[in-house]
């Protein structure tokens, strides 16, 4: 039997298909990300933990796109700290901090002064806080961003929760993850990659970020 020779831009087209299907097969098979680099004392938060102040978030070193980006997601980090239910989130306003420290912002890792937890308590009825850090930033594709998150109890100064992580939208298991959270809890049943997806745009992917750090801290 005589075969006939498969034309060759029916070849091209159907390496060229195959080709384009693959990083969409490497979705499907791919897990979704989970962060793993974090600190709990306990599965559950203290009992006494009611009342927690938030200091200002502090942007990478160096980064002025991190810089430019805190104004975008310090409120985003307030919200979904609201959402996850713990306890009542208090703001602490850079005005106040500096107010009561000489400073506008601390990160966890710092020679903090002795008595910053103790003044935060006296000042806002806390008795626990949040220092928050956004440790990188690119807003460009593919978007990327780290956050460093603690909270520590007042008056003990133990560590209940800590989180230090990096989400790269390039990242197959990343892209999963926040497509399945734009689906979930953006009310995009479209996840193409357009400018207003969670892919693409820097403040929806900063609310997937966020909303996975927080996601990791226990509840009472």
């Amino acid at each position: 039997m005589i075969r006939t020779p498969i034309p060759c831009f029916v070849l091209l087209l159907l390496i060229g298909t195959g080709c384009s299907e693959q990083p969409r097969i490497r979705r499907a098979m791919a897990q979704a990300y989970q962060p793993a680099n974090l600190h709990r004392s306990g599965p559950t938060l203290p009992d006494g933990l009611r009342r927690v102040a938030v200091l200002p978030l502090t942007p990478a070193d160096g980064s002025s796109d991190a810089a430019a980006a805190v104004a975008t997601l310090e409120p985003i980090v307030l919200v979904e700290l609201r959402k996850h239910g713990a306890f009542d989130v208090i703001q602490v306003s850079r005005e106040q901090l500096r107010l009561w420290t000489g400073r506008p912002d601390w990160r966890v890792e710092e020679k903090l002064p002795a008595d910053l937890l103790a003044k935060v308590h006296d000042k806002t009825g806390s008795e626990g806080v949040i220092f928050a850090h956004l440790s990188a930033y690119r807003p460009y594709p593919p978007i990327a961003v780290g956050w460093r998150l603690s909270l520590i109890e007042c008056n003990t100064g133990i560590t209940h929760w800590s989180v230090d992580e990096m989400f790269d939208a390039g990242s197959v298991e990343v892209m999963k993850a926040a497509q399945a959270y734009a689906r979930a809890q953006m009310n995009q049943p479209s996840v193409d990659l357009d400018s207003t997806g969670v892919l693409t745009s820097p403040s929806r992917f900063g609310q997937y970020t966020a909303a996975a750090v927080i996601g990791t801290m226990q509840k009472r």
